[in-house]
């Protein structure tokens, strides 16, 4: 599988262990196919900031290397952190989720493309707290009337204990959900991004952008989110630890982030051919 070009992973239970760290195999067949000249590029619900650590271990902290963000509300460039594109949502969109979270009586919480987090309850949700804590983002509390309608909105999250997530959703009105791409990303969240704020889009883009086309791109992932990229890329892999949905859409089937899955797959599928 020499032709493949890009190497578009998720992180969280693929290119991490359940710990959060990377293993020394992994960063080594990383680094390898990015001297080999193939982009390596983290794809991730993640801002930039929660994933400058990683890309410190990978040598992928420069402006020749790119990273997707926010599962696809932008790609930018590694260090600097210039939008190559933004996929966002609008002040309205804010407010009507905002209305209709609290409504349903669940905690939202709206990323910005800065890597900041605003929550309107003075109650901070737990989620919300580790979210920040992993990601590294800036939290900020402010009434609805205090937050600056010229933020540029990633994504708008429920954030919140899955029994809260399970009991608001099916109240959830359809229009909203035709309006937006929703996932359930995690037990813990559910997520509202614009259409094309997708992984599986924003991989395909930013290959068109690196002259590279879809049957080239190598993708790796294991939960929801991750859907549309494994269905997108030329090649997909899906780790052994995946849900049900991944597994049965990926086009091989690797071992467990705990064990090296990723690395190994890239091993037999690019360096051992």
């Amino acid at each position: 599988m020499s032709k493949i070009k890009l190497i578009a992973t998720d992180i969280d239970g693929t290119l991490v262990d359940d710990a959060k760290n990377l293993s020394p195999k992994t960063i080594d067949v990383l680094k390898k196919a990015r001297a080999n000249g193939i982009y390596v590029v983290l794809c991730t619900g993640r801002p930039l900031s929660g994933v400058a650590n990683l890309l410190s271990q990978l040598g992928l902290d420069n402006d020749d290397n790119f990273v997707i963000t926010h599962n696809g509300a932008q790609a930018v460039s590694a260090k600097s952190g210039k939008a190559i594109f933004k996929h966002l949502l609008d002040f309205s969109d804010f407010k009507r989720l905002e209305a209709i979270s609290k409504e349903l009586k669940v905690n939202m919480q709206t990323i910005t493309t800065d890597s900041q987090m605003f929550v309107t309850s003075p109650d901070i949700n737990y989620y919300s707290v580790l979210d920040t804590f992993y990601t590294h983002m800036q939290l900020k509390y402010r009434p609805v009337t205090e937050i600056p309608e010229d933020i540029e909105i990633a994504k708008i999250m429920w954030a919140d204990y899955p029994e809260n997530i399970d009991s608001a959703l099916p109240n959830l009105p359809k229009d909203l959900r035709d309006k937006f791409d929703c996932i359930r990303s995690e037990k813990w969240f559910f997520e509202f991004m614009n259409p094309l704020a997708t992984k599986g889009n924003a991989v395909i883009e930013l290959g068109k952008h690196l002259g590279i086309s879809a049957d080239e791109i190598l993708t790796a992932g294991d939960q929801n989110n991750d859907l549309s990229m494994i269905e997108k890329g030329g090649f997909s892999i899906a780790m052994g630890n995946a849900i049900d949905t991944i597994k049965e859409k990926a086009d091989y089937i690797t071992d467990t982030n705990n064990n090296d899955g990723l690395a190994k797959a890239i091993e037999q599928f690019i360096f051992d051919n």
